[in-house]
């Protein structure tokens, strides 16, 4: 014998007014419930992430935030930190949209490893100084001789960072300055004490009275209080102009935006604000290996 299924009820079944107001309120609550759980891909598809050199650590932030402005639907994120650390992390597979290096041989890296769409780009220029603790000076003027004295505690970013590299080839140049002696550049990189991961360490270390002096962009000098060290200008036949190149990466989560934003660093109002930061203009629009 067949037995009957029991039938579901219908809200034409439920006579009570107040059974019926509470079916609809648990029905809207779950329409409400599903609505929050639910993921929002929009969210996702408009965030940039920007890995970004130390040194450009105030300009980006900046920068980030006028973007943001120009396109409200977008949230963009700049991790600094040296340019070395971060071709490390994007070879060994961080993700990011946009890198900006402060020197081209790291994005070279970065290219080589497949991980750049396009062709990267300079964007902004610096240069060299070198800056003295106030503690350590007591006040007297001092020249690029001060780093070749006795007991002198300097301190460079490493060798492997651009700003370490930058700061070795310009002591280097200065041997020929005969104001400075013989044996300059040896008597200089005899007195270096500690080698940083990046270059706002070596302003930091210096600041705070840790070492004597360092060598560091000229723009990193405005990431703290005025006053807080003495500024040493590097002879122009010295120094070197810097080129900072930016680019895509390849799987960008969203590749226009990326090409947006670099488009944006690299023309007008990018370039007013690394500007206002001490940035100089890039020389060309490409960069070349």
């Amino acid at each position: 014998m067949l037995r009957q299924r029991p039938s579901i009820p219908s809200l034409s079944g439920v006579r009570s007014p107040f059974k019926l107001a509470g079916l609809v309120l648990l029905l809207c609550a779950m329409v409400v419930w599903g609505a929050c759980m639910s993921p929002t891909p929009g969210n996702h598809r408009n965030a940039l992430t920007v890995f970004a050199a130390a040194s450009l650590t105030e300009a980006f932030d900046q920068a980030a935030r006028a973007f943001e402005s120009e396109h409200p639907s977008v949230s963009v994120t700049v991790h600094n930190a040296g340019s070395q650390q971060l071709r490390t992390q994007l070879v060994h597979g961080a993700r990011a949209d946009v890198f900006a290096s402060a020197d081209l041989r790291q994005m070279v890296a970065v290219v080589d490893s497949g991980l750049v769409s396009g062709q990267p780009r300079d964007f902004a220029t610096n240069r060299l100084v070198a800056i003295v603790s106030t503690d350590s000076s007591s006040g007297d003027e001092v020249g690029l001789a001060y780093l070749g004295q006795p007991g002198i505690k300097l301190v460079l970013a490493a060798p492997e960072v651009p700003a370490g590299t930058y700061a070795r080839g310009a002591i280097e140049r200065l041997r020929n300055a005969p104001e400075l002696g013989e044996g300059y550049p040896e008597r200089v990189l005899g007195n270096l004490v500690s080698e940083e991961t990046n270059v706002r360490n070596v302003v930091q270390k210096v600041a705070l009275g840790e070492a004597d002096a360092g060598v560091v962009y000229m723009t990193d000098v405005n990431s703290i209080p005025a006053g807080a060290v003495l500024v040493v200008p590097i002879p122009p036949e010295s120094d070197v102009t810097i080129q900072y190149p930016i680019a895509v990466l390849k799987g960008a989560s969203q590749p226009d935006l990326a090409r947006s934003f670099v488009e944006f660093m690299v023309t007008g109002r990018g370039q007013d604000i690394l500007s206002r930061h001490g940035f100089g203009r890039a020389q060309t629009g490409e960069s070349t290996r």
